[in-house]
């Protein structure tokens, strides 16, 4: 069984986490293609958090961004498709640096969308945005994780790894996820 990997929105927090300013154009951490042009590092997000405040461990956006945490326990749960770039998390408010961060690029695109199945409108071509979302998961051949080939930013999480994550953070500190539920 998968889920949608996506913002915690019942988070209830007023701090945001800004992408990095001035980013190349060309690159993607949506496509779901290795990057191979170089990265100046860390990315430097931006938060109105100060220190002390607690961030969010994953805010999915063009360059989702996740704790060291996070990123490891996907690992521990098998997850092998990741490529991290270094990155830390400014205050805009008393320049405070949380270390131990990663942009994040989910490599690997499948096309598993069931459009009979799925509530959408196409964007263009083979490209659609989906309401409701069913896949037919034979075609995710139990991938951990990966990108939906039908809709590139939408990020998509086997049941294992959601257990996974959950069984390993009994105290529920991993904040800022959270899965959406998809017809199989």
């Amino acid at each position: 069984m998968y889920f949608t990997l996506i913002n915690d929105n019942q988070l209830e927090t007023d701090k945001y986490l800004n992408e990095p300013e001035d980013l190349p154009v060309e690159l993607s951490f949506i496509r779901g293609d290795m990057i191979t042009m170089d990265v100046q590092v860390p990315m430097v997000f931006s938060t109105n958090a100060k220190k002390g405040d607690e961030l969010r461990h994953f805010l999915r956006s063009s360059v989702p961004i996740m704790s060291k945490q996070f990123v490891e326990l996907l690992q521990g749960a098998g997850v092998d498709n990741l490529q991290v770039f270094p990155a830390e998390v400014k205050s805009e408010v008393d320049g405070y640096v949380w270390p131990d961060y990663y942009a994040v690029n989910v490599m690997g695109l499948i096309s598993c969308a069931n459009l009979e199945k799925s509530d959408y409108a196409e964007i263009m071509p083979g490209h659609y945005r989906f309401r409701e979302l069913a896949i037919d998961a034979d075609k995710a051949k139990d991938a951990l994780l990966f990108r939906l080939q039908e809709h590139s930013p939408t990020i998509i999480i086997h049941e294992s790894v959601c257990q996974y994550l959950v069984d390993n953070d009994p105290d529920d500190k991993l904040t800022g996820w959270s899965v959406g539920d998809i017809d199989q």
